[in-house]
């Protein structure tokens, strides 16, 4: 075989070779890569067609973001990753040095416990306080650095005569059910924003009734009982009483047990009291009785 034969062989053989894939390249390889890239650019266009919804969405969570963020660094609540019967009393024992005194039994009532969170709770029972200053603590209690929430809360309104005075004193009977809140996350444990409370009053009390119920039928020893004294003369602006055998001087505006003087007229040798019994006001006059006993 001459060598430009083999030559010839050689070069047909290989433009057959290439002959072959560039047929195999054109009609079944590209056709497929083809289209992949059409579906490539289809699945581009379609996402470009969405980038304003996806700006859109990340601009909301974004404003979300920031909105979590700025609640998350104002929160005016410390929740501890625990909660145990000692904290609570010294978080209470604050409460009631704000308040004032206060007196009940609290009791460990059970714990509740969720995901992430918890509650401890606990029974405040045969409690005695005024309003003012019951107020005060539960005021303090739900709005206060820790998270506490007053779960249940009932008031029964009492009153007592004071021995020593002989005025009727008001305070508040109650029993409540508090929760003590705590949770295993632990950044939530503190809080920049997180500050103690100053001094909250009631705005009004509802348990200071307009007519009390109990009141006492005995003056302190001392004070003048107005249903009892003898007008033994009257001048202007001063009455001369009787009053336990014993002569007083009484002036426009002296106080008396439950009241004061509230009119002195000499020309009807007359003194007017006007006393507030328990909401219920009455007048007492008095006057010279000449030649017979003083009556009411």
């Amino acid at each position: 075989m001459s060598f430009k034969l083999r030559n010839t062989i050689v070069l047909g053989v290989f433009f057959l070779l290439v002959s072959g894939g560039g047929f195999v390249y054109w009609f079944f390889i590209q056709p497929k890569q083809l289209d992949t890239a059409v579906a490539d650019i289809r699945r581009l266009e379609r996402e470009l067609q969405q980038l304003p919804d996806l700006i859109e969405q990340v601009k909301n969570l974004t404003a979300q973001y920031h909105d979590l963020k700025r609640k998350y660094d104002s929160r005016s609540k410390e929740i501890p990753t625990s909660d145990i019967t000692s904290q609570t009393y010294a978080y209470m024992s604050r409460g009631i040095d704000q308040a004032g005194f206060l007196k009940f039994n609290m009791t460990y009532t059970g714990a509740r416990e969720f995901t992430n969170w918890g509650i401890n709770a606990y029974l405040l029972q045969d409690g005695e306080a005024e309003f003012d200053k019951l107020y005060k603590f539960v005021y303090y209690m739900e709005n206060g650095k820790r998270l506490y929430k007053i779960h249940a809360l009932n008031l029964i309104q009492q009153e007592r005569i004071d021995e020593k005075t002989g005025e009727t004193k008001k305070w508040v009977a109650f029993s409540m059910e508090v929760h003590a809140y705590y949770s295993k996350i632990p950044e939530l444990a503190t809080s920049l924003a997180a500050k103690s409370l100053g001094i909250s009053r009631a705005p009004f009390n509802p348990f200071n009734p307009l007519i009390l119920q109990t009141i006492s039928n005995t003056a302190p020893p001392g004070v003048i009982n107005a249903d009892n004294v003898e007008v033994k003369a009257v001048l202007p602006g001063k009455a001369f009483v009787l009053f336990g055998n014993e002569l007083q001087v009484l002036h426009l505006g002296d106080r008396v047990w439950r009241g004061y003087v509230s009119r002195i007229v000499p020309q009807e040798s007359k003194v007017v009291f006007t006393l507030d019994e328990g909401g219920i006001v009455r007048r007492v006059e008095k006057q010279i009785q000449f030649g017979e006993k003083q009556t009411r």
